[in-house]
Parts: C-alpha cells; sequence; structure tokens
C-alpha cells in the first residue's frame, strides 16, 4: 500500500507530536482501506512469531496512524486531518469504491469542507479543507462572532505578490 495521489509522503522517522491508535480487526483490510484515503504503509513491525502486530500509516507529515489488529469497540474513535491539496470528490468516490460509508464532501457553517468516512471496524476519521473562495466571509465570521483568547491570521488567502 505505497500508492498516493497527492504531495510525496514524507517517510522519515521523526518524533510525532500526536497519532491516533486504531484497532482493527484485519490488518491487511485495514492497509488497503486507508490507502483508498490516500494513507501509505510507512512501516509494519512485527510481534511474537514474526507476524505484524502494528502497521503504521502515514497521509502527510503529523497526520499518523498506528493500527493494531483486535476487537475494535466501533464508534470509539474519531480524529479529524486537514486534507492538503487534494480534490476531496475524488477522495470520497475512492472511500466509497473502496466500500467505505462516507459522508461529503459537505461544506460546514466554520467555512470548510469536510468529508467524513467510517472504516470497517467503525473508526472515523474527517479530511477537512478551507474553502479558499470564501476566505474573505471568514475572516469577517471570525472577527465578528469567535470569542476566545486566540489570534487570528489577517487572512488566509495566499498573496500572489508574496510568492
Amino acid at each position: 500500500m505505497t500508492e498516493k495521489n497527492g504531495p510525496d509522503i514524507d517517510r522519515s522517522i521523526y518524533p510525532m507530536p500526536m497519532f491516533i491508535n486504531l484497532v482493527v480487526s484485519d490488518l491487511t483490510a485495514g492497509e488497503a482501506f486507508y490507502a483508498s484515503a490516500g494513507f501509505v504503509t510507512l512501516a509494519t513491525i512485527p510481534g511474537p512469531g514474526g507476524v505484524p502486530s502494528l502497521v503504521h500509516l502515514r497521509r502527510e507529515k503529523y497526520q499518523d496512524i498506528l493500527m493494531t489488529q483486535g476487537t475494535a469497540a466501533r464508534g470509539t474513535v474519531s480524529a479529524s486531518f486537514a486534507a492538503g491539496q487534494i480534490d476531496l470528490d475524488e477522495v470520497a468516490d475512492s472511500i466509497r469504491g473502496a466500500g467505505g460509508n462516507v459522508t461529503g464532501p459537505i461544506d460546514t457553517p466554520w467555512f470548510t469542507t469536510d468529508v467524513t468516512f467510517s472504516d470497517p471496524d467503525g473508526n472515523t476519521v474527517t479530511l477537512t479543507a478551507p474553502r479558499m473562495v470564501d476566505q474573505t466571509a471568514a475572516q469577517a465570521w471570525v472577527n465578528d462572532q469567535i470569542t476566545g483568547d486566540f489570534e487570528a491570521p489577517e487572512s488566509v488567502v495566499p498573496n500572489p505578490s508574496e510568492n
């Protein structure tokens, strides 16, 4: 499971600031399913007797999933990842083609477009991307509606003259 449409995968081993652990009923089936969402197998770690006991998946840098085989507790794991520069319609179609339960792409009230899917073991993952065409409205929404102790960027729309 090493194919991916999109940016190159950072295959270096680094201290992961965050990752999710998924229990799946079948590691090979889990690998194939997550490949349909753009994850690649970074490493397979053997357990007793040399049988794979952990599969390390990655989509983009700091988007790591560690899968172990066991009895999954359906509906207990939910994670979100930044989608990056991918076509969410294509990803949704790919996941559906792999038998995944997919919602979206849908536009959210907080100016993102999301694709949410459940794997065969009931783990849920959301890929989310900012709606770039709505960034002026998003900035006004942040300034007028959001409260808290945070600093909002002046704009998340790239300025072509700065490239």
